[in-house]
């Protein structure tokens, strides 16, 4: 981490929020881009603007950075202990172990909305691109707003009320999705994108407060694998909801991601309770 722990919520945050944004308008601005100048140019533009990514990362400040953490030469098996220790303090860690369920949750039903999203729109009720683009971009809307948010909103140690008001927002709104017209359809993916991205954001912020500064390394690099896991076992999950069931996909990818929350809910938040009790 590159800032102090008690601004980790607020930098993790605007983070999200900038990388929202420019989900929803980066498409449309490289529309623009290509109408103007080219995409032959296009490309070029993208490859200028790459490398003043990498002159950005490479001039902060060293001292800036945790010196903590020192880069040195590791063997094999080193590495497999690395990535074993990240593992086991990721799922070791109730808190982080509920968040990531949540997560698992968040990627069901946020599969559902990016790969069903346009047969819905373009089949279904058939409308055209314009009508896709406007939808997608209220889902990347919903998550920016949120979070800007978020970092003030819920300050418990443990962002129970996040992540569970987020997986279930995203849940019952894409339950929804069959049965509404467009504009409704607008205001559930709001919905949507305000639930994704409250049980999305947590995780990384709860790392940095819950795992010693010398392991975060090993964890974030845990979080970051099992996290796209999620995702890689969600796009299957929602193309055969979607081929197989094309006017109920929603309906029944929502109950799935209902059925998973109250689970998780059940299995990993009942240590908690207990714990507070006693």
């Amino acid at each position: 981490m590159i800032v102090d722990r008690r601004e980790y919520r607020e930098a993790n945050g605007l983070s999200m929020a900038v990388f929202q944004l420019l989900s929803v308008f980066g498409p449309a601005i490289a529309g623009i881009f290509s109408m103007w100048i080219g995409v032959k140019q296009l490309f070029m533009v993208s490859t200028a603007m790459l490398f003043l990514s990498f002159i950005t990362i490479f001039s902060i400040p060293s001292d800036l950075i945790q010196n903590i953490i020192t880069i040195g030469e590791s063997d094999f098996k080193s590495r497999i202990n690395s990535v074993t220790k990240g593992i086991h303090l990721l799922f070791g860690n109730k808190i982080l172990r509920f968040s990531l369920s949540m997560e698992f949750v968040a990627a069901i039903a946020g599969a559902l909305v990016l790969v069903n999203s346009v047969a819905l729109v373009k089949n279904t009720m058939q409308l055209d691109d314009s009508h896709y683009g406007l939808i997608m971009a209220s889902f990347g809307l919903g998550g920016a707003i949120t979070a800007f948010l978020l970092g003030s909103l819920d300050k418990s140690k443990s962002r129970s009320l996040s992540l569970i008001s987020g997986a279930l927002l995203i849940s019952v709104s894409v339950s929804f999705a069959n049965f509404v017209s467009f504009n409704g359809l607008v205001v559930l993916w709001i919905l949507a994108g305000i639930g994704q991205t409250l049980a999305d954001l947590p995780s990384e912020t709860l790392i940095g407060e819950n795992i010693n500064v010398k392991d975060q390394a090993n964890v974030y690099g845990s979080h970051f694998a099992f996290s796209h896991l999620w995702w890689f076992i969600a796009y299957p999950v929602a193309g055969f909801l979607g081929n197989t069931f094309p006017d109920r996909s929603f309906l029944y990818g929502g109950i799935m991601s209902l059925f998973l929350t109250v689970a998780a809910i059940l299995i990993f938040k009942k240590p908690f309770r207990r714990r507070r009790e006693s």
